[in-house]
């Protein structure tokens, strides 16, 4: 691939501030971060804190809408608040997993694994700090007040009627999941997520959404800093009537659509409107299980600059956990996309996936055990990582790594060729038969591009942007899917504030939101 001089740069960037970072961090691996008595709350209300949110009524923003996503009179549940201080954000000292490192190459297997799963459960032990045991499940993961460490959320996934925030914990939906019950056929199921971002991470951020009502537009390659965590909760619609697994673990309220993925369509084929989807897809309080907690870290020490990793329910086999957060199993940890030859597919690269990949750490026995009675133990192309919320043909690298600034069609790469509008029936990654063009396919999708990369490729897989400044690659947002969907969202609302001035007033969603 070639690069421009913004790119390595760029490169340069992610390796020289990661090495004193990095020997920063390993001084105070142990420190936390001193807790405050008297802490100042994170959530500002500058913008949206969900989808309907009533405080921003006066904008116009929800007009000619059916009201779906409010708290309703005698509602005594919690009402969700966007954590959006990112200026105020106090750097964090702490970083326990820089005590392992899963990533050097001369462990055996079993080392290797031994230290995936170390690093994995100290990111989840930094990420839980301060954010639970507030002696009720419903009341966690409020960012707002955290006396150990600040956290956040990413503003702006609140425009979209169909994934938009719902008002009790800030759940965005997400893909719809069919999962498959042995010996009672499939399920469909939809997601419900809500991901928080540390004060490294948030510092980051605020380059971009700065206070002010506007973004600052990236221009070139965005970058986060080295030791940003970011971690999300996956919640699913299925029981454990449906799957016993999800005995035990946290299960929330949550303000959702039909549980089987509610879509809206019309008669003529035409696209709904922000109304037609408030009125066809409304909302009601719900129960949602935990079924999937992800976590990313910028670690200077991977080879691609990021590690991504995938924790699952695991609700019967952790029945005596006392943290009900815990009741949850590593599925496997991931930095980089064992990039197939350019004459051999991803789905039959490497040969024995148990022992062949490299850029990965997946535990065999945590799989085995969801997969006996279920596909929860699912993971993606060929044994690569993804989860049971996420899509077989891909992987968590795969996905995140077309992160984009939206163009000024608001459109962004696809995050799995199938998904693209433009793409050629019959034609995909991880296909287990490849064409020539399939080939070509997986050299970009499970190419293994390294932080703030532009994604790029062959114009019939990747098309080219159009920047209104006329950059000829795709900016990156530095893996964050999140950060492009919220770039994208608000870029749709300013589309329509300049289509009322027009005496434009119905609202159709036009840009391509990434979704997994």
């Amino acid at each position: 691939m070639k690069l421009n001089i913004t790119a390595i740069l760029m490169l340069s960037v992610c390796s020289l501030t990661a090495v004193n970072a990095q020997a920063a961090d390993k001084q105070s691996t142990n420190t936390i971060s001193e807790t405050t008595s008297n802490v100042t709350s994170t959530c500002t209300g500058a913008y949206p804190s969900y989808f309907q949110d009533p405080a921003f009524t006066k904008t116009g923003m929800w007009d000619n809408q059916v009201i779906i996503n409010q708290a309703y009179q005698g509602w005594d549940g919690p009402v969700f608040s966007l954590s959006d201080a990112y200026s105020n954000a106090k750097q964090d000292s702490a970083a326990p997993w820089l005590e392992f490192n899963p990533f050097d190459k001369s462990l055996s297997e079993t080392e290797k694994n031994t230290q995936a799963w170390k690093y994995l459960w100290a990111v989840m032990k930094y990420i839980q700090e301060g954010n639970i045991d507030k002696g009720d499940i419903s009341k966690d993961w409020d960012l707002c007040n955290n006396k150990v460490r600040s956290w956040y959320h990413i503003p702006y996934q609140t425009y979209d009627p169909m994934s938009g925030r719902e008002f009790i914990h800030g759940l965005t939906r997400e893909a719809p999941v069919t999962m498959e019950i042995k010996g009672q056929g499939d399920l469909k199921t939809t997601m419900w997520a809500v991901g928080f971002y540390n004060p490294q991470a948030a510092n980051s951020i605020g380059k971009v959404w700065t206070g002010a009502p506007s973004p600052v537009m990236p221009q070139q390659n965005f970058v986060f800093n080295e030791g940003s965590v970011i971690g999300k909760l996956l919640f699913t619609t299925a029981t454990p009537n449906n799957y016993p697994f999800l005995e035990n673990v946290p299960v929330w309220r949550a303000n959702i659509s039909s549980s089987d993925f509610c879509e809206c369509k019309n008669t003529d084929g035409s696209a709904c409107s922000f109304q037609q989807e408030t009125e066809q897809c409304p909302r009601s309080v719900a129960d949602v299980y935990l079924l999937q907690f992800d976590i990313a870290v910028r670690d200077s020490r991977s080879p691609v600059g990021w590690v991504y990793g995938t924790f699952v329910a695991d609700g019967q086999f952790k029945a005596k956990e006392k943290n009900p957060w815990d009741r949850i199993s590593p599925l496997g940890l991931m930095w980089g996309n064992d990039t197939p030859p350019v004459s051999i597919g991803a789905a039959a690269f490497p040969q024995n996936s148990l022992t062949g990949l490299k850029d990965s750490a997946i535990f065999q026995e945590v799989v085995d055990r969801l997969n006996e009675h279920t596909n929860a133990g699912h993971l993606g192309c060929n044994g690569r990582l993804n989860g049971p919320a996420d899509n077989g043909l891909s992987s968590c690298l795969s996905c995140h790594q077309t992160a984009s600034v939206p163009d000024s069609t608001n459109n962004t790469p696809a995050i799995m060729y199938q998904f693209a509008s433009y793409q050629e029936s019959g034609s995909g990654q991880c296909l287990t038969s490849p064409s020539t063009l399939d080939l070509s396919i997986d050299q970009v999708y499970f190419k293994t591009f390294k932080c703030s990369d532009a994604f790029v490729g062959p114009s019939n897989i990747v098309p080219k942007p159009k920047y209104t400044q006329g950059q000829k690659q795709w900016i990156s947002t530095d893996f964050s899917l999140q950060l492009s969907i919220s770039l994208t969202q608000w870029q749709e609302w300013q589309q329509d504030q300049d289509n009322l001035k027009k005496n434009i007033k119905v609202r159709v969603f036009e840009g391509t939101l990434p979704s997994r």
